[in-house]
């Protein structure tokens, strides 16, 4: 990491700042759970409506 002190705070440069964030695959995941809930919703409501 390339962090060095500049005053009174700590920089740090974009490229190491970025390689913490999540990948692609984690959206993925999370589009898919939220998928899954609507239906199960739908599901539910279908049975206890239907």
């Amino acid at each position: 990491m390339t962090a060095h002190h500049v005053g009174d705070h700590v920089e740090v440069e974009a490229e190491d700042v970025r390689a913490g964030q999540t990948g692609t695959g984690m959206r993925y995941v999370l589009a898919a759970g939220v998928i899954l809930v609507v239906i199960g919703f739908a599901f539910a409501s279908g049975i206890l409506l239907g």
